[in-house]
């Protein structure tokens, strides 16, 4: 379907050279284009005449991502887009695989990726410690070479009646480079300044067109991250109140190990990924085209070092000074596109498309043993890992009546199918595998499910200046049942194009993951820098049926948005665009629940009496988001020799729990969800977040200089007083919070192009070296400054970031190198 986003007065231009503002006297109808070359996330209807669409949507050329200095698609928005969020986690194992990342606070389970209009498979990786991201899934962005990326459009506003599932934050669309004659070549190194953390960088891209207007691509992009170590200095009083251990003991060691040999680290990585991209024309009117991809990943990270005075090594790894588990990570992640688009005599386009893909995580874990098999442990164990694939027809017809009607309608048919592969036996014996038992058998296996949608999609050009847009929608899941939602939406000029209202209602809802639905594990982790077995079980399992946990059921949401745009000329513009999102019935990854009544003595009568809690994903409660989006660009600025773009972006955003879900009613558990939960789903974001950037062209040279605002987050990590309580407990005096408080990093990138054919960057990221700082608030009575700070940072292991998350990269200053070839 041919498709364009055309936006009166919303341009989100990071600089001049790196979001390219589509001119309003530039965009020609759709008699005057072929039908593939452009792709739209505001509306399935075919597009308008008129410029605009009554959505916020960022539009983001490829050069911001190449030009930014960051060596992955997801920072390389971090940095530039204000409602756009993605940060590693300070805690490492499956954490240091994928980075979380989402749209307006709302989770990446709630943000559709999309590849050229098509849906992306999900990573078969859910989060599942107390870290950003927790409980949720979503598409890996750094699986996609960016170098093959021509432009990525962010719909900041839900649009589940247009795409379905997962759409209730917004859209994020890739668009794929095409109908190039060139081959580029680029390599880029990385260095922070500590002098660790050396990444390299080579992508390659070349393509071809044909007479007829098709076209072929092929990019590759090869990367490799070493280690970067940001370790702290173990606190040797609390070190030993934690562990029961003896003080001359736990000083003796320290006072050799002050880091007590814990590797808190930025993983290495090593990763190559494959794209490909083409069309085929067969007449005028009718085209074949199809993409597919192909990455594979490579992780290394470290457990928490295990000093002797935790575990006893001896006789397995006679390691007198304690040892540090080793984890690996294997990922896979492909997909794929054919599709068939023709326009008929009758000028109906028709667009027929199966789409596939898959993501697969497989774990090792070494340097370490299991306690139960004594002398004939192994030390490196196979504990399992994931599969998740999905299969996707899609049929979308739209036609252009008039310039004042546009229609469209369409369905989409899903298959998906997730796999939890089983550990090794050593690995999950017993007590399992120090750091990462294994996947027990009877928790694994492979489970699917299907789901059939129909849409309707209608435009109205009431005239140049008023435009309506009315969709609905139809799901049914063999899982859970059917959701029918809508979308109404509005665009009014006020002083012709130079001043536009605009505005949206609609409903949305997420269907529950498979991930969400049949994950079941047990895990090794901290708590109260204890180390302890907690249970995570599925929704339709014994342990489940045991406590009452009702079965997953789908989110449902209430979005508005209402936004101005001001365009007063072609060089200066400004957005401002208001949202609130209600979502209910949220799913999330319960409290890790302790309580013996209604928990473990129900557990213990199935057997069930190796754990310490139990946490199970729920639809937990209702939540509020409100927001604001502003966006403000002045370029053309002519000084000396050269040009000046400036620009200024900022969101604001605020998250709240209403109400626990009426799913939970009748269940007498204990803090199902807690103040931790809370924290995690809704302040653990900046509340505020700012992007000011300049950049300033002149003969070969270009400069650019980027402000990032990251603004408080609040945080209640596991083991702080309060953490436990109930999200809506009153008990104010035993609470505890941890608050980051604003920072800013600045970037500036130098780019000096040689000639036509060579070009060379460099740069410095955050040049001032600013680090995530960190106050603790509502400190109880009865506890001291320093036993919270110790149990924020596990006795000093995790100074900068805490032990559970941070709202920014905890790594400091980075000096970027490199060079573009193009022939």
């Amino acid at each position: 379907m041919k498709t364009h986003i055309c936006i009166a007065a919303t341009f989100f231009l990071c600089s001049t050279t790196l979001f390219q503002a589509q001119e309003q006297d530039s965009i020609t109808s759709t008699t005057e284009k072929k039908i593939d070359e452009v792709v739209m996330v505001g509306t399935r209807a075919a597009p308008r005449s008129s410029v605009s669409t009554p959505l916020p949507i960022d539009n983001i050329d490829a050069s911001v991502i190449q030009s930014s200095g960051h060596n992955s698609v997801g920072q390389a928005l971090q940095y530039r887009i204000p409602s756009f969020n993605s940060t590693s986690a300070a805690v490492q194992d499956a954490t240091s695989l994928l980075d979380p990342f989402e749209i307006r606070n709302l989770g990446s389970s709630r943000t559709l990726i999309l590849i050229n209009g098509k849906r992306k498979n999900q990573s078969s990786l859910i989060f599942t410690q107390n870290t950003i991201g927790k409980g949720e899934t979503g598409a890996d962005l750094s699986s996609i070479p960016p170098i093959a990326i021509k432009k990525i459009e962010i719909l900041r506003d839900g649009a589940s009646a247009q795409y379905g599932s997962d759409a209730i934050a917004g859209v994020i669309n890739v668009i794929l480079k095409d109908k190039i004659n060139f081959t580029e070549i680029n390599t880029n190194l990385g260095l922070y300044s500590k002098g660790d953390g050396f990444s390299q960088n080579l992508s390659v891209i070349t393509g071809s067109t044909f007479k007829n207007g098709g076209f072929i691509t092929f990019s590759t992009n090869l990367q490799n991250n070493d280690y970067a170590y940001r370790s702290g200095k173990v606190n040797a009083y609390w070190e030993a109140q934690t562990f029961g251990a003896d003080q001359s003991v736990v000083d003796a060691y320290l006072t050799e190990y002050p880091d007590a040999q814990n590797k808190n680290a930025s993983p290495k990585k090593s990763s190559i990924s494959f794209l490909i991209n083409t069309s085929i024309p067969l007449s005028e009117s009718t085209n074949i085209y199809a993409n597919a991809s192909f990455a594979t990943k490579k992780v290394n990270s470290f457990a928490n070092h295990r000093a002797p005075y935790w575990v006893d090594p001896a006789n397995v790894l006679n390691a007198p000074a304690g040892f540090t588990p080793s984890f690996i990570g294997d990922l896979t992640d492909y997909g794929g596109t054919f599709g068939y688009k023709t326009k008929t005599a009758s000028e109906w386009i028709v667009d027929l498309s199966a789409t596939f893909g898959g993501n697969k995580i497989l774990y090792t874990v070494g340097n370490t043993f299991n306690a139960a098999l004594g002398t004939s442990s192994p030390i490196n164990f196979k504990p399992g890992g994931f599969r998740f694939n999905n299969i996707v027809g899609n049929l979308d017809v739209s036609r252009r009546f008039s310039e004042h009607f546009a229609l469209a309608f369409g369905s989409e048919a899903r298959r998906e199918e997730y796999e939890i592969y089983a550990g090794d036996p050593a690995s999950y014996f017993q007590t399992g595998a120090i750091s990462f038992p294994g996947s027990l058998p009877e928790n694994s296996g492979t489970f699917s499910r299907y789901n059939i949608g129909a849409y309707v999609d209608a435009a109205f050009d009431i005239s140049d200046a008023t435009s309506f847009n009315a969709t609905a929608r139809f799901e049914n899941y063999s899982d859970f049942g059917n959701a029918l939602i809508w979308k109404i939406s509005a665009r009014q000029n006020i002083i012709g194009k130079k001043l536009v209202l605009r505005g949206s209602v609609s409903t949305g809802f997420k269907a529950p993951t498979l991930q969400q639905v049949y994950l079941s594990t047990v895990q090794n982790v901290f708590s109260n820098g204890k180390v302890v077995a907690e249970g995570l079980f599925n929704n339709v399992g014994k342990e489940a049926k045991a406590i009452g946990i009702p079965k997953l059921d789908a989110e449902k949401s209430l979005n508005f948005t209402l936004g101005l745009g001001i365009q007063p000329n072609k060089n200066f513009l400004i957005t401002v665009d208001g949202y609130l999102i209600n979502v209910y019935d949220r799913i999330l990854l319960s409290s890790r629940m302790n309580d013996k009544a209604t928990i473990l003595d129900p557990l213990a009568k199935i057997g069930v009496n190796n754990i310490t809690s139990a946490s199970f994903f729920i639809n937990g409660v209702d939540t509020r988001t409100i927001g604001l989006d502003i966006v403000a660009n002045y370029k053309n600025i002519h000084w000396l020799s050269g040009k000046f773009g400036l620009n200024l972006a900022m969101n604001m955003n605020h998250s709240r729990i209403t109400k626990s879900s009426d799913k939970l009613n009748g269940l007498n558990l204990v803090a199902p969800f807690n103040r931790t939960e809370e924290a995690l789903a809704t302040t653990s974001r900046p509340a505020l977040k700012t992007v000011l950037g300049i950049d300033y062209t002149i003969k070969n040279w270009n400069i650019s200089l980027n402000n990032t605002l990251f603004g408080k987050a609040i945080f209640a990590n596991s083991g702080m007083p309060g953490a436990n309580l109930a999200w809506n407990d009153p008990i104010a005096d035993q609470q505890s919070y941890l608050r980051f408080d604003p920072r800013i990093t600045t970037d500036i990138m130098f780019s000096y192009m040689i000639n036509d054919k060579n070009t060379v960057n460099f740069g410095v990221l955050n040049v001032f070296n600013i680090l995530p700082k960190w106050k603790l608030l509502r400190m109880p009575a009865d506890k001291t400054y320093d036993e919270i700070y110790n149990t924020v940072t596990f006795n000093g292991r995790y100074p900068q970031s805490s032990y559970d998350a941070q709202h920014f990269s905890i790594f400091g200053t980075q000096f970027v190198l490199g060079y573009s070839l193009k022939f």
